[in-house]
């Protein structure tokens, strides 16, 4: 389901997923911060709080590489990654009060993609075994 109080559930099942692979605990992080975010993104903007009948679908693939973590959701079509990044080196008041989550997103994931497969849009985070 679409909603706040699933993200802890989902985070785990990443979580475990990336253990099991033998991932870094820093690489762990990373991927736990990663889906932190980008469901949480979903969930506000995507489902505007309206989620209970919608769903967030993960599918984890490991390979010798690392670990890819696919976020498939049913909210309107939004690439995220053609909003220019938010300055961080801005003064605070002048920074862009959206786009924070995304910008962490891409800073701790090796590579972040986007597409859209029908009326869901589909983020692809990896997270590699070296780059950790």
């Amino acid at each position: 389901m679409g909603r706040l109080e699933e993200i802890a559930r989902i985070r785990d099942f990443v979580t475990a997923i990336a253990q099991e692979v033998g991932m870094s605990d820093q690489a762990i992080h990373h991927c736990a911060l990663a889906i932190d975010e980008t469901c949480t993104n979903i969930i506000e903007h995507g489902y505007q709080f309206d989620g209970a009948n919608k769903t967030i679908e993960i599918i984890c693939q490991s390979s010798s590489d690392g670990l890819m973590i696919h976020i498939r959701d049913e909210g309107p079509a939004f690439n995220p990654l053609i909003r220019p990044d938010p300055d961080p080196t801005a003064d605070l008041e002048e920074r862009s009060e959206g786009g924070w989550g995304i910008f962490f997103t891409k800073k701790v994931m090796d590579e972040v993609q986007y597409f859209r497969d029908g009326n869901y849009n589909q983020l692809s985070l990896s997270k590699y075994f070296k780059a950790s």
